[in-house]
């Protein structure tokens, strides 16, 4: 499920949620929307996952198709 592979990425990073959303430009909210499965991330952002998970040498996030953005 995209939202556990979103929180599994974060918490390998060992980023609260607040630290994770600075290092992606977003809000708190958001991330906590994308980890209980309420919102999805746009390709943008998707973009943003893959590129912080690459920095921290860990595997990138698996995730759905975005149904917009």
């Amino acid at each position: 499920m995209e939202a556990n592979n979103i929180r599994t990425l974060r918490q390998t990073l060992g980023l609260t949620q607040e630290e994770f959303a600075h290092r992606l430009g977003i809000t708190v909210a958001t991330v906590n929307r994308w980890e209980n499965g309420h919102n999805s991330p746009t390709r943008l952002a998707r973009k943003a996952l893959y590129d912080l998970a690459a920095e921290g040498g860990v595997p990138g996030p698996q995730l759905n198709s975005p149904a917009e953005g």
